[in-house]
C-alpha cells in the first residue's frame, strides 16, 4: 500500500497546521490558499491521492467540474449540496462550536462543545448539563451521518438555542486554537484521519477546561515583548502567533479566565504590569 498525498486549499495559517500534522503522520501534502478553475484544480491533483478544499475558497460548480473529471475532493459536492439545504441564521452574539469528524467508514467522534464568546473562547460550555449536552453532540454527528461527511467540518449554533444554525466552517474553524493544546487529538489531525480513512483519534479534553483569547498587538511594542513578563508571570500560557492566539488550560474556569484576559490586556498595551 503506498503511502498518500493529499493536495490542500486553505487559508495559509491552516496550511502551517495541517503541513506539521502530515509531517507526524508520514503523509506527504501540496499547499494552495487560491481559488481555482476547474482545469487549474486538475493540475494541482495531478500525483495527489485526493484534494482537501476549503468551500470558501473553492466554489461547489468547480468542485462539481472537478469531480466529473475523475477528481476525489472533500468535502463531496453531494455533502456540500445537502449543506446548501439547511436554513441558517445570522450571528447575534455569543454563539456555540461543535467539532465532528467522520472517516469513509463511518467511524464519528465529536468534541466537548465551545462557546465563543467576543474576544474568547471557553471549553466545554460552562453551565451546560452533561445530558443536554450529549444531545448537541449526537445531533451533530447524525448530522455528518445524514450528510455522509468524509473529514471534518464545526458546527456553529446560537448560544442561546442551539436549534438556530449558524453555519459550518471546513478546515479552519472558527475555534481555531483549543483543541492544538487542550484535547488527546486536535480538529487538525482528526481530520487529516478522517480523509485519509485512518482509525479515529480520542477527543477526550486534557484538563477541566480550556480558554482561548485573540491577542492584539500594543501600537507602541511589538509581538515578542511581553513575552518577557507574561511567560514569566504564568508558564502555563500556550501561544501562536500565526493566528494571534493564548490559550491555557485547568481546573479553575474564573482563574483561567483572569490569566486569559490579563494577557491580553497586557499584550494590547492596556495594562503595564
Amino acid at each position: 500500500m503506498s503511502t498518500p498525498s493529499i493536495g490542500l486549499i486553505t487559508q495559509e495559517w491552516g496550511q502551517i497546521v495541517y503541513a506539521e500534522q502530515a509531517r507526524k503522520l508520514g503523509v506527504s501534502i501540496k499547499c494552495s490558499s487560491q481559488p481555482m478553475s476547474a482545469t487549474d484544480l486538475v493540475k494541482f491533483a495531478e500525483d495527489q491521492s485526493f484534494l482537501f478544499v476549503d468551500p470558501r475558497i473553492v466554489k461547489l460548480p468547480t468542485i462539481k467540474s472537478a469531480e466529473k473529471l475523475g477528481i476525489t475532493i472533500y468535502p463531496t459536492s453531494k455533502t456540500l449540496e445537502q449543506l446548501e439545504k439547511i436554513e441558517t441564521f445570522p450571528i447575534s452574539g455569543d454563539y456555540l462550536s461543535i467539532f465532528v469528524a467522520r472517516s469513509a467508514h463511518a467511524q464519528l467522534s465529536s468534541w466537548p462543545i465551545t462557546l465563543i464568546s467576543n474576544q474568547l473562547s471557553i471549553t466545554p460550555l460552562p453551565g451546560i448539563t452533561d445530558e443536554i449536552s450529549a444531545q448537541i453532540q449526537q445531533s451533530v454527528m447524525n448530522l455528518a451521518a445524514e450528510l455522509n461527511l468524509i473529514g471534518g467540518f464545526e458546527l456553529l449554533v446560537d448560544a442561546a438555542d442551539y436549534k438556530k444554525l449558524i453555519g459550518f466552517n471546513w478546515v479552519t474553524p472558527d475555534a481555531k486554537y483549543w483543541s492544538q493544546f487542550g484535547s488527546v487529538t486536535s480538529f487538525y489531525e482528526q481530520s487529516l484521519r478522517a480523509v485519509l480513512d485512518l482509525p479515529l483519534g480520542s477527543t477526550k479534553i486534557a484538563e477541566r477546561f480550556v480558554v482561548t483569547g485573540n491577542l492584539e498587538t500594543d501600537k507602541d511594542s511589538d509581538d515578542y515583548r511581553p513575552y518577557l513578563h507574561l511567560m514569566a508571570r504564568n508558564p502555563s500560557l500556550k501561544f501562536d502567533q500565526s493566528i494571534k492566539q493564548v490559550g491555557i488550560a485547568g481546573d479553575d474556569l474564573e482563574y483561567l479566565l483572569t490569566e486569559i484576559i490579563h494577557t491580553q490586556d497586557y499584550y494590547s498595551g492596556k495594562i503595564e504590569e
